[in-house]
């Protein structure tokens, strides 16, 4: 289970550093609800990102977005609702993404 976690460290790391470095700015990493986590929340040209990560060691059983269930989906809708509750700033647009890391990539690019 360590192992699976550290994988996913690295993956959010790895996402935080690129979406930085293509112009967005992270505001908060973790964000934790009754509804779950919400691993990145970043904004660029008056949108605000939640940010979904997903990381693989490959692709041998299916790619990292099509974790991102229905119900996971749901949550995160909810965990965004929470966040944005607490704020006072309205956005002009709001984005869920997932953001794809092969962790094989990572060592590669870091």
């Amino acid at each position: 289970m360590r192992y699976k976690k550290n994988v996913g460290d690295l993956g959010e790391e790895f996402a935080a550093k690129m979406l930085e470095n293509s112009g967005y700015s992270i505001i908060g990493r973790n964000y934790s609800t009754k509804f779950g986590e919400l691993d990145i929340i970043a904004t660029k040209g008056g949108t605000i990102h939640f940010i979904e990560v997903k990381t693989r060691t490959g692709i041998d059983c299916g790619y990292p977005s099509e974790s991102v269930t229905k119900y996971k989906q749901d949550r995160i809708r909810k965990a965004a609702r929470c966040y944005l509750s607490t704020r006072r700033y309205k956005w002009k647009e709001i984005s869920f993404d997932v953001y794809e890391v092969l962790a094989e990539l990572i060592e590669d690019c870091m």
